[in-house]
């Protein structure tokens, strides 16, 4: 019922289209039940006269003159029913979607570690467009065969009180009919929508990992997993498609000639008897109404199919909908040090499990701060902390001396830019990957960011400058020239906090050295944090964090940590042997 309810509300959007669409639908269908009427007509005052030898052309022309008006009639109002409908959905849909987008971009973080992109994206496009099916469709065609069935039944009752009412006996069986229907239909709608999900998240992850897949030669065993989810489905259509088979042609096909043998009887026995006199027309309407009688309780029950995918995939839509966004604080964030302090911080990602114990250090402005250790060590979820993607469960952070968690989150980002390890370039030009469409970022700051991390390298061989096109992730780059881009993106945005996380592991020798020219003018008055494998990019950092299983094991310059003799020092050692190997 809440989901109804809710899209009854959505509907309400385009609400005139709507009820204009459903008023031509009526229009068209007491139009179409007309028709029977004057063809009663033609048989009983034209046709059986004309037998005993007298024919009236003229008001056999004016009958189908005027059938023929109810039939064009008839068109044009389902057309503009259609459109109407039409209109309204597709202005539904879209507003749903750009809700729905707008929703998952203030979604937390650990949402989407729990949620498989592919899954996210299901919900916004395929499930949507079954609710787009389901406005168009469904609920114009329902609405037609309820008018239908209304009116026809009034019909009946008015030619035949008897027979109208035998008919409307027919109704118990048909909601019968639906309650069961929907006791075994709806877990098969659910588990449908549930593994086109799992066929969507595989897909995306096949082709986001493909050149991983294939340098692994793990092809056969990717689409063998694929094939195991698809089939799933493939069988829990099957039973569906049988399900819905029987009980919408089958069920109701019996139930149609059974009622036609019953009209035969009555008729036939009634005329026998001569208790019940009827004339060739009326026998002809009778048969008709009677006929048309189950082409709407067919197409009801063929669009139940509709109704149930379409309340499914609403639950999932809602369910996305419902989920809880970042509460946001209207508290602005405005640096003038950039300051950082961590005061005895932990966090975990899951309860209790802490990934962070009690971390503590203070980084003043202009500060470069770096951060070593061990694989899962915790030097990433610093940087996660300080990016408010998460929030400390124990201690806080202060930026300037205020807690970020007092402050709005765009506001805290606002303050800082990253240079990730791998890059995520996205479909445009190098210009709109430098400036991401902000407007406060001018062509020729683009070109100053450009140059400044050494442009000459990065725009050779690119006949059309900064204008030159990026495809999807940069794929047409090289990581150096990524890695340049993704430098002067966060140049361009002048942060207070510079964070490069495994900034220079993917380039070359020269171009580092040119990055390293390049952010030593840079960081001046700007505090830096850099996450770094190779302790030699990071030899000249005010500060450097020795990271150990989420706590800090030392900390000094590079200097005080060598005469240490710690694990910074056999790190450094180790390192300094693998270069000369």
């Amino acid at each position: 019922m809440k989901t109804i309810k809710m899209l009854w509300s959505y509907s309400m959007i385009k609400k005139w289209h709507f009820l204009i669409g459903m008023v031509l639908l009526v229009l068209a269908v007491a139009t179409d039940l007309a028709g029977p009427l004057i063809i009663r007509r033609v048989i009983d005052d034209i046709i059986a006269p004309s037998l005993k030898g007298t024919l009236d052309v003229n008001l056999l022309i004016q009958f189908l003159g005027l059938f023929l008006g109810l039939a064009v009639l008839t068109a044009i109002f389902r057309y503009l029913s259609f459109l109407a409908l039409t209109i309204g959905a597709n202005t539904v849909i879209r507003s749903m979607r750009d809700e729905l987008y707008d929703h998952v971009q203030h979604l937390p973080i650990h949402f989407f570690d729990n949620l498989a992109a592919g899954k996210v994206v299901s919900r916004i496009t395929n499930d949507t467009e079954q609710l787009r099916i389901f406005y168009v469709i469904a609920v114009g065609q329902m609405l037609t065969n309820f008018c239908y069935l209304i009116g026809i039944y009034v019909a009946l009752g008015r030619l035949n009180p008897v027979y109208g009412l035998a008919a409307l006996a027919l109704v118990p069986v048909f909601i019968f009919w639906a309650v069961i229907y929907q006791k075994y239909a709806a877990p098969y709608n659910k588990k449908i929508r549930h593994l086109i999900g799992e066929v969507n998240g595989k897909l995306n992850e096949s082709i986001q990992g493909m050149s991983i897949i294939q340098a692994f030669q793990q092809e056969t065993t990717i689409e063998k997993e694929f094939d195991e989810t698809n089939e799933e489905w493939f069988d829990y259509s099957q039973k569906f498609t049988m399900l819905d088979s029987i009980a919408s042609y089958s069920f109701v096909e019996v139930i149609k000639n059974f009622s036609l043998l019953l009209l035969v009887l009555y008729f036939g026995r009634g005329y026998l008897a001569g208790s019940l006199v009827v004339s060739v027309g009326l026998l002809y309407v009778f048969v008709d109404y009677t006929t048309r009688l189950f082409q709407p309780i067919q197409g009801i029950v063929s669009q139940w199919a509709y109704l149930q995918t379409a309340l499914v995939s609403a639950e999932r839509i809602f369910e996305l909908r419902e989920t809880p966004m970042e509460v946001e604080e209207k508290k602005e964030l405005i640096l003038t040090k950039g300051e950082v302090t961590f005061d005895h911080v932990s966090f975990a990602y899951e309860e209790e499990k802490y990934v962070l114990n009690d971390i503590s250090f203070t980084t003043k402005q202009g500060e470069t701060v770096a951060l070593v250790g061990h694989t899962g060590s915790g030097k990433s979820s610093i940087m996660n902390l300080l990016f408010r993607f998460y929030d400390p469960a124990k201690g806080a952070i202060y930026l300037d001396s205020v807690a970020t968690t007092s402050v709005s989150r765009k506001s805290v980002r606002k303050q800082m830019g990253i240079v990730l390890q791998d890059p995520y370039l996205f479909k445009g030009t190098i210009a709109s990957n430098v400036s991401l469409g902000n407007k406060e970022i001018t062509r020729e700051r683009v070109r100053q960011a450009i140059e400044a991390v050494g442009g000459d390298i990065l725009l050779q061989n690119m006949p059309q400058g900064i204008d030159e096109p990026v495809v999807d992730k940069g794929a047409t780059l090289s990581s150096g020239q990524r890695q340049l881009i993704s430098f002067a993106r966060a140049l361009a945005f002048d942060p207070a906090i510079l964070i490069l996380d495994e900034a220079t592991s993917n380039i070359d020798t020269e171009t580092e050295e040119m990055i390293q020219h390049a952010m030593s003018v840079v960081k001046e008055g700007r505090t830096t944090f850099i996450i770094a494998h190779r302790l030699s990019t990071i030899q000249y950092a005010d500060q450097i964090l020795v990271m150990d299983k989420g706590m800090i094991a030392e900390r000094g310059t590079h200097e005080s940590l060598l005469k240490l003799n710690g694990q910074y020092a056999q790190m450094y050692r180790t390192q300094a042997k693998q270069k000369k190997a």
